[in-house]
């Protein structure tokens, strides 16, 4: 029995070849440090678009709540694409899934971004916390 190599073949045989790398996903590993205290719980929102950055956690690309013990979290962030993201934390002290704020509206609770970016009467910019994925990443983020 002869085995005919035909052209739709040899595409399909190209294209599993090089399919892994098409989909290919990173994982981001974060570690969050110097949380004021161990009570409530860390919430981490993944942002690829800067104009939900880091306000709208209903727009955030991925969320992930965390417990947190001695006054740290680590996160794990699976199946992201290449592209270019962001990263907001919330320590929400009291559990209630809430951001609390003042009669003023500005945050009781605190807050972290990648690239420990910080704001200047207000929070840190997309382009100021935004980091690039292409490969596995870790980083750190000091709640500080």
């Amino acid at each position: 029995m002869k085995f005919k190599i035909t052209k739709p073949l040899v595409g399909a045989f190209i294209l599993l070849l090089f399919s892994s790398n098409l989909f290919a996903k990173s994982k981001i590993s974060v570690d969050i440090i110097n949380i004021e205290s161990n009570e409530g719980q860390l919430i981490v929102y993944l942002h690829n678009t800067p104009e939900f950055f880091p306000m709208e956690k209903e727009r955030a690309y991925k969320v992930i709540k965390s417990k947190i013990k001695n006054n740290k979290a680590y996160i794990e962030l699976t199946n992201i694409p290449d592209g270019e993201y962001a990263i907001a934390v919330h320590h929400d002290e009291n559990g209630n899934d809430e951001v609390d704020t003042n009669f003023l509206g500005i945050p009781n609770e605190d807050f972290g971004a990648s690239n420990n970016a910080k704001g200047f009467m207000g929070p840190p910019s997309f382009k100021d916390a935004s980091f690039k994925v292409l490969k596995d990443l870790k980083l750190t983020i000091d709640m500080d």
